[in-house]
């Protein structure tokens, strides 16, 4: 859930280092994913297809790099994995430009995800609560129409350690050329970072909710994320 409790903003520059350490680590549960068209689908959604639930462990940290590790889990006990490096500070690297699931630590709103002119601007800097934590995180939603249709994205980090805590993309197009209709969302279920308390009687509203207050249902420049490939090379494995 997120608690929708402003903070005043802070306009203080970005250092854009690493507020990972060596070993954190984050599971990603109740994934959801959907394509239809007559297309074939495409990265990032087709990345989630029929995933069950997703880890990111931080294997190395040098200067503002940040190595991770990150492992697609499928319910037929199959997995897939992704070993990438991205720069905090330039944001370049072999992570997936749709989702940057490490960015760097301590930035607040209005900074810029990275240093440079063309990088996503944090909307806004609020506080929530996350496997049973309050964290305050931060938030960049947006939406924009294309021909034909729209797309819409939200994305919230967690504000120290700059973690991804969850997203949601959604895509709809339809033109002379090709019809497609795609979302896909999840989010933190777990984390090394902080322990969750155990469940009481008070229940909390699920994330999904606030993501659809925020928007609407989420989801932003997802037409450049369906259309458009993971920058750089990444390494691949697999086995049951």
């Amino acid at each position: 859930m997120i608690l929708l409790c402003l903070i005043a903003p802070v306009f203080a520059v970005g250092r854009y280092t690493p507020g990972v350490k060596l070993g954190d680590s984050v599971t990603y549960g109740q994934v959801s994913a959907s394509w239809k068209s007559d297309m074939s689908p495409l990265s990032p959604v087709k990345d989630f297809l029929g995933v069950s639930s997703i880890t990111v462990a931080v294997q190395s940290i040098l200067g503002n790099s940040v190595t991770a590790r990150q492992t697609f889990n499928y319910p037929n006990g199959t997995i897939r994995t992704i070993v990438w490096a991205e720069d905090v500070q330039t944001g370049t690297g072999s992570m997936s430009s749709a989702i940057p699931w490490i960015i760097a630590g301590s930035l607040v709103a209005p900074n810029a995800l990275y240093e440079s002119s063309s990088a996503s601007t944090i909307v806004e800097t609020v506080q929530g609560v996350y496997a049973g934590a309050v964290r305050t995180v931060n938030i960049i939603n947006s939406t924009q129409p294309e021909p034909g249709g729209f797309s819409k994205s939200l994305r919230i980090w967690d504000e120290k350690s700059g973690l991804l805590l969850g997203f949601a993309l959604n895509f709809t197009v339809s033109n002379v050329n090709y019809h497609v209709s795609a979302s896909v969302s999840t989010q933190m279920t777990g984390t090394s970072l902080w322990v969750s308390p155990a469940p009481t009687q008070t229940s909390v509203p699920p994330l999904n909710l606030p993501i659809s207050l925020f928007i609407g249902a989420a989801v932003g420049s997802a037409s450049a994320y369906v259309l458009h490939r993971r920058r750089g090379r990444v390494s691949r494995t697999s086995r049951l």
